[in-house]
């Protein structure tokens, strides 16, 4: 389409085509009014037009001059669903005569789309689409909007369509303090190490930053005392492992420290050497020793 050439005689033809209801947003428009007349209300005077907005009122409409407005908003491109913002005062008139928007867009030709939804069968099987190809049970995934909407009449909401296939575990966890708490210490009797938790389970550890300030500060808050991860060197495990020995002689170092002996095996290989290295019997020869 050949581009629009604006003179002057064109911007007045255009303004009272355009415009004889109502000041209404077209961008091109007005920025070649202002070009050839140095401003949008200048033009406006220059045609005769009203330069200010329509009153919020109603007065001076009819059902067919309502009719007729939105046919011509239509023609000239704009959007119906910004008549609200663009031309208040034929918002508010197809308010007043067809009983509501929508109805005055019907009377003119222009229905609202309607929403196609789908039944409950084909949700679920959206659903378990998703989990078989071990995608996010989450909208990321597929970003159909009916699916979502349809998910939302039938079950209440996405999280409820998920749930009724048995596949609730697989959404992602959302976050309380209290419910931080409880996975912390559910991860702390099942023997996790604790600083760790950034790198095992990084939806929790973010949701202990969030609602706590700080990975401590919810450790302490679900009762544990726990400082941030201990900076190990040679000098100190050698001593933290006398010092465990000789406290608890022939029983499992692992159980009473299990966070040294990770930062033992981490620093001499494995357990036995760093025992070695401390000069300490293995854990064979404590069993004897013991027994």
């Amino acid at each position: 389409m050949p581009k629009k050439h604006w003179t002057p005689e064109r911007v007045i033809e255009e303004l009272k085509r355009t415009r004889r209801n109502g000041p209404r947003a077209n961008r091109k428009l007005d920025d070649a009014a202002r070009r050839c007349f140095g401003s949008v209300r200048a033009a406006l005077e220059v045609a005769g037009l009203p330069c200010g907005r329509h009153p919020t009122t109603s007065g001076g409409w009819s059902r067919d001059t309502v009719i007729q407005a939105i046919r011509e908003r239509h023609r000239n491109g704009e959007n119906l669903r910004q008549t609200h913002i663009d031309n208040r005062g034929l918002y508010e008139a197809g308010k007043k005569h067809f009983g509501s928007w929508t109805t005055a867009r019907d009377a003119a030709g222009f229905s609202m789309p309607t929403h196609d939804f789908y039944s409950p069968d084909e949700v679920r099987l959206a659903i378990i689409d998703l989990y078989e190809r071990e995608l996010p049970l989450t909208f990321a995934s597929h970003r159909d909007v009916n699916l979502r909407r349809s998910a939302i009449k039938h079950f209440g909401g996405w999280r409820k369509a998920v749930k009724s296939l048995g596949l609730g575990s697989e959404l992602p966890r959302r976050w309380t303090k209290q419910s931080v708490v409880e996975a912390i210490v559910e991860r702390r009797a099942s023997g996790h190490r604790m600083f760790k938790t950034c790198a095992e389970d990084k939806s929790l550890f973010r949701a202990g930053i969030k609602y706590f300030g700080n990975w401590e500060k919810a450790l302490q808050a679900a009762g544990i005392n726990e400082t941030a991860r201990q900076r190990w060197n040679e000098e100190k495990l050698i001593e933290r492992l006398r010092m465990l020995i000789a406290k608890h002689p022939g029983e499992k170092i692992r159980s009473h420290d299990s966070n040294l002996v990770y930062a033992a095996e981490k620093r001499f290989g494995t357990l036995a050497k760093a025992l070695q290295a401390a000069g300490l019997p293995s854990k064979q020869t404590r069993r004897r020793v013991a027994s």
